[in-house]
Formats: structure tokens, C-alpha cells, sequence
């Protein structure tokens, strides 16, 4: 299980950035040159391992300011709440329920929508224009 310590992690990135720079400078030592030290493939186990632990890194410090701004939140709700409670209020507001918009008189009915003479004078101009 990988470790979820930040400090093991930078110790990790700093062995593991000291392993490459010896291992480069043991290459340049044989007289190979940068395009060729690149190529070596412990130098690019080197960099996957240094990139996997700074992305633990970043993992760690993210995962650390959610966990300080949660802390903060419920620190911020809890002395609101204790005020509240000095203040002789519950901690909670009730809802007001409000009441539903009065209804048109029971004696008047509206016209139904499709009722008499909405489109008979525009049938009968067509009618007359033919």
C-alpha cells in the first residue's frame, strides 16, 4: 500500500532525484551524450517514479486543504450554532408555509377556449374572397 505520508513522499522524490543524478553522471562519465543519457532506461524509471510521487505530492496537499476548509466550516457552524443558542433561539428556522393563491369566484365560468366565433369571421373572409 502506497504510503499517504506527505514527508515520506519528499523523502521518496529527493532519493529518487539523487538515484537519477548519479546514474546521469555515471553515463557522462562513459561519454554519452544528453540524447543518449535520455534514452537509458533506468533514467526513464527514474522520471515515471519522480512524476507518480509528485503526483501523490499534489494528491496529498489537495486532500490537506479540503480536510483544513472542512475543519473550518464546521468550526464556523459550530460557534454559529452556540450563538444561536445564547441568543434563546433553536438552532433551526421553521418554515413559514405559505398559502396557496385564492381561486377565481365559484358563480363566474370562463368562456371555453375553443368556443363560439373565435375563427368563423376569418373562415367566412376566406370564403368571400374565393
Amino acid at each position: 500500500m502506497p504510503s499517504k505520508s506527505l514527508q515520506t513522499r519528499l523523502d521518496q522524490k529527493a532519493r529518487y532525484s539523487k538515484q537519477s543524478e548519479l546514474r546521469k553522471g555515471l553515463l557522462k562519465e562513459k561519454g554519452l551524450d544528453e540524447k543518449d543519457i535520455s534514452k537509458d532506461s533506468q533514467i526513464k524509471r527514474y522520471k515515471a517514479k519522480l512524476k507518480q510521487i509528485e503526483g501523490a505530492i499534489a494528491r496529498i496537499s489537495f486532500l490537506d486543504e479540503q480536510n483544513k476548509q472542512l475543519k473550518e466550516r464546521k468550526e464556523q457552524r459550530r460557534l454559529e450554532a452556540e450563538q444561536a443558542k445564547a441568543e434563546g433561539r433553536t438552532g433551526r428556522a421553521k418554515k413559514v408555509k405559505e398559502e396557496p393563491p385564492a381561486k377565481a369566484a365559484p358563480g363566474k365560468k370562463k368562456a371555453p377556449a375553443g368556443g363560439k366565433g373565435g375563427d368563423k369571421g376569418k373562415q367566412d373572409a376566406k370564403k368571400k374572397s374565393k
